[in-house]
């Protein structure tokens, strides 16, 4: 039975490296992302890799948007076996000159949209009674910014939201990971997304008796 992966904020960095690196490893790829254009481009992407895929247009903010997706991608490739929560929203604001609206923006999408993603990746994957739900961090998640504060506070709450997770989902045969990113993600840099892509299949195929849940990504 061919494997599945969904990416929940696809896009041509980080998420576009992810689906090629699974697509080239013969799974099925599922990508949702908040753009046509982005959606349509990842998808072509994966046209020399001769997999099946399914690309499907929704706002993370908006939990029936995610779950309409999740369920699409169940019935167009199968039940995922690993689905990837990738939306982010970069914020250069200090504190002090932060407002409530944009602060609002940032935790809609860090918080409220890791949380929609995981609630309905969860749903999905009990149907199989396994599976792994991976999010994506940054270094400001633990090592919070002056200059970003919006996506610190953001990625700090989503990485707590995904520890409160795996503690509930102990036994369930679910798993969740976290991959924390310690730099820009450039291609050909120190962090290129070819290169952190690996970590993401790492996780996908490791043994499940011995399944490690914290990965930090320094590129050293």
């Amino acid at each position: 039975m061919t494997k599945v992966l969904a990416i929940v904020g696809a896009g041509p960095g980080l998420g576009a490296s992810i689906a090629k690196r699974f697509a080239a490893g013969g799974w099925a790829v599922g990508l949702v992302a908040r753009r046509e254009e982005v959606v349509n481009a990842c998808v072509s992407d994966l046209e020399p890799y001769g997999v099946r895929t399914h690309g499907l247009v929704a706002d993370v903010v908006d939990a029936s948007s995610v779950d309409a997706s999740l369920d699409a991608i169940r019935d167009a490739l199968g039940v995922p076996t690993a689905v990837v929560f990738n939306a982010s929203l970069y914020q250069p604001e200090p504190a002090l000159d932060l407002t409530p609206e944009k602060l609002m923006l940032g935790l809609n999408v860090h918080v409220l949209g890791a949380l929609n993603t995981a609630q309905s990746a969860v749903r999905v994957l009990k149907l199989a009674e396994r599976g792994v739900l991976v999010f994506t961090v940054n270094k400001l998640a633990r090592d919070p910014a002056a200059g970003a504060t919006a996506m610190s506070i953001g990625k700090g709450a989503q990485l707590n939201l995904a520890l409160s997770l795996d503690q509930e989902l102990g036994g369930t045969g679910i798993h969740v990971a976290i991959v924390t990113i310690c730099g820009p993600i450039e291609r050909g840099a120190r962090f290129d997304p070819d290169r952190i892509a690996e970590v993401y299949w790492e996780i996908a195929n490791q043994d499940p008796h011995r399944l490690q849940r914290d990965y930090v990504f320094d590129a050293e």
